[in-house]
C-alpha cells in the first residue's frame, strides 16, 4: 500500500505521482503526503528543512543523509541465505553454532531455518506463529501449503522460546491453518 497524492486533473492510479509533497494549513499545520519507503529519509529531510525555514530556524546539514540504518553490512554477499538479515547475520550464525538443530529449514520447500524462526522470536519480537510465518519470513506467500506443513514444527519452537504450553501450539496452529488455507488454491485460482 502506498499513499499516493491525487491532483484534480489525475484520473486514475497509475498516473499518480510516487513523489511527496508538503501542505502547509492556514493555521500553520504542516503535512507530508505521499513518497514511497524507499524515500522516506528524503521526506524527513524535507519536512524538517521546510519546518525550519517555517520556523526561520537557522539552517543545518541534515545528519541523517548518509547514516547507515541497523543491519547495514558490508560483506552481504558473503552471507548466503542469511544476507537479508545484514549485520544482524552474524549472531544468527551463532545461534547454529550453539544450537545445530537450528540450522535445520522449517519445511524442505522453504528456504527459511529453525534459527530464523528463534532469532525472530528473541530478538524481532515475533510472537505468534502468524506473525513469523507471514511477515518474518514469507513463507505464507512463498508457499502457502509449506508453510501449513511447518505450521505445527515452527509453533513448538516458538512454545519454547517463550515458554508457551500445548494449548498454545494448538490455538496458534489452528488459528494460522485457518487464515493460511485461504491462501491456498483451489479450481478457480485462489480463495
Amino acid at each position: 500500500i502506498r499513499p499516493l497524492v491525487k491532483t484534480e486533473d489525475t484520473e486514475n492510479t497509475a498516473a499518480l505521482s510516487r513523489d511527496h509533497t508538503i501542505h502547509i494549513a492556514h493555521s500553520g499545520l504542516m503535512t507530508i503526503c505521499g513518497g514511497k519507503w524507499t524515500t522516506y529519509r528524503r521526506m524527513a529531510e524535507d519536512a524538517v528543512n521546510h519546518a525550519a525555514m517555517l520556523g526561520q530556524l537557522e539552517e543545518r546539514p541534515c545528519p541523517t543523509r548518509n547514516l547507515r540504518i541497523h543491519g547495514h553490512c558490508e560483506e552481504a554477499e558473503n552471507l548466503g541465505d542469511l544476507w537479508i538479515y545484514g549485520s544482524d547475520a552474524y549472531p544468527i550464525r551463532d545461534l547454529i553454532r550453539q544450537q545445530p538443530d537450528l540450522m535445520e529449514k522449517i519445511h524442505p520447500d522453504l528456504p527459511y531455518t529453525r534459527a530464523e524462526v528463534a532469532w525472530g522470536v528473541r530478538e524481532e519480537m515475533a510472537r505468534t506463529l502468524e506473525d513469523v510465518l507471514s511477515r518474518r519470513t514469507r513463507a505464507l506467500l512463498l508457499h502457502a501449503q509449506g508453510a501449513i506443513d511447518a505450521a505445527s514444527g515452527v509453533a513448538n519452537l516458538m512454545a519454547k522460546e517463550l515458554g508457551k504450553d500445548a494449548e498454545w501450539v494448538d490455538k496458534q496452529v489452528q488459528s494460522f491453518c485457518a487464515m493460511a488455507s485461504r491462501c491456498l488454491p483451489n479450481e478457480r485460482g485462489v480463495s
